[in-house]
């Protein structure tokens, strides 16, 4: 039986990382049921340390300044670092609902890593997510093997995302371009990622596959709906009243309450918003991706959050980062709207009056709107995406046997 790795950042803190590597993890499976597909369990040790959450981890700082600001943002809201860690324990309970590898490697070197791939793979896929951005993790980029891993190797929906590549030095620009070049597939999720293959001087061709939560099967995922109705209602949940869903900060949930007053319960999703009717940030990540199809409208700055609305057919309003990334390479979230032909329903604003009137209008005129079959057709287009790279994992393990 042959055996598949996928090397990911399943262990970030992050729904939309969990789900993406649940979703592609099933699919691969049922495309290939006479192999092994299991997610590599490695983790990065500065990784895992930082989602330890404490009083003197949060404000440690060089600036008494920032240290300052931090302790009177803890002193309005005391409870904040009880719920990361409780969000935190959350989590992890949460992945062993994926198809974790027996072996769990927390390292900040490779070479383990390299070693356990080498000794129980004969094809290791890397991605998705923004697993080619190496600013954090650091250089060489473990999530970029290198010519030390001798099985087949891929990259599905890889990105680059939060990293401006063209700071590299250029040596990091050699290295990284050998490395492509040794992969049998290269699959990008976007058009920031395909740049950076292309400026990498890599022989090896960027191919768009499509973020794995574009073909998630909500209805597959662990999440009971009756159980999870009850859960909701126990946290102020109304069902009979429409629903405006958010994922951001307490300026977005600001200028929805001025744009609609009373007449839509705002639920937060993932982050602790205070002005929110209900806040939902501890969820389950299965729980999460289900709890979209109870929006009339969901106002995000995140990227699987837009996604997982589109899984759900649920119309958005995408608010931009505007970010260094992003004033230099196109956006993650105006990626995929592009794609699947929305990228009206992409903003910038300060939250202080900046296209207000325009977002208004959207927001109108998708309440008022009756699309949903329109979005899961548009969303299920992009998700064909994933053929190119089956065709290319099929010829791999024809090859193998």
């Amino acid at each position: 039986m042959k055996r598949i790795g996928i090397l990911t950042f399943h262990r970030s803190v992050n729904n939309g990382a969990v789900m993406q590597a649940y979703s592609l993890s099933k699919r691969i499976a049922s495309e290939f049921p006479e192999t092994k597909v299991e997610i590599i369990d490695y983790h990065m040790k500065k990784i895992d340390e930082y989602y330890q959450y404490t009083f003197s981890k949060y404000i440690k700082s060089d600036s008494i300044i920032i240290k300052a600001k931090k302790c009177a943002k803890l002193i309005l809201d005391p409870t904040m670092i009880r719920r990361l860690n409780n969000r935190t324990t959350i989590f992890y309970d949460s992945i062993n609902n994926l198809p974790l590898s027996e072996t769990k490697i927390i390292s900040d070197s490779a070479d383990e890593l390299y070693d356990y791939i080498n000794s129980s793979y004969d094809v290791v896929i890397v991605g998705s997510d923004a697993v080619w951005n190496h600013i954090v993790r650091g250089f060489p980029n473990p999530y970029l093997p290198d010519m030390r891993v001798h099985c087949k190797k891929m990259s599905y929906a890889a990105s680059c995302y939060g990293m401006d590549f063209l700071k590299c030095t250029a040596s990091e620009k050699e290295a990284i371009g050998k490395s492509l070049n040794d992969f049998s597939f290269v699959g990008v999720r976007d058009d920031a990622t395909e740049d950076f293959v292309k400026w990498s001087g890599s022989k090896s061709v960027p191919i768009h596959t499509c973020d794995p939560t574009a073909f998630l099967d909500i209805r597959s995922i662990p999440v009971n709906e009756k159980d999870l109705k009850q859960k909701l209602a126990k946290r102020g949940f109304d069902f009979s009243k429409p629903t405006i869903g958010m994922m951001g900060n307490e300026k977005m949930c600001s200028m929805i309450r001025s744009m609609y007053g009373k007449r839509y319960q705002i639920v937060a999703l993932y982050v602790y918003v205070k002005k929110a009717d209900v806040n939902l940030y501890d969820l389950t990540p299965y729980e999460w991706a289900y709890v979209f199809r109870y929006f009339k409208l969901l106002f995000t700055t995140y990227f699987h959050g837009t996604l997982l609305a589109l899984r759900n057919g649920v119309p958005l309003i995408c608010i931009s980062l505007n970010n260094s990334f992003e004033q230099k390479h196109k956006a993650k979230a105006l990626d995929i709207l592009e794609r699947v032909g929305y990228s009206d329903w992409y903003f910038f604003t300060d939250y202080n009056g900046l296209n207000y009137n325009e977002i208004k209008e959207k927001a109108d005129e998708l309440l008022s709107s009756n699309i949903k079959e329109e979005i899961i057709f548009r969303i299920d287009e992009e998700a064909k995406s994933f053929e190119n790279f089956n065709i290319a994992l099929k010829k791999i393990i024809n090859l193998e046997d």
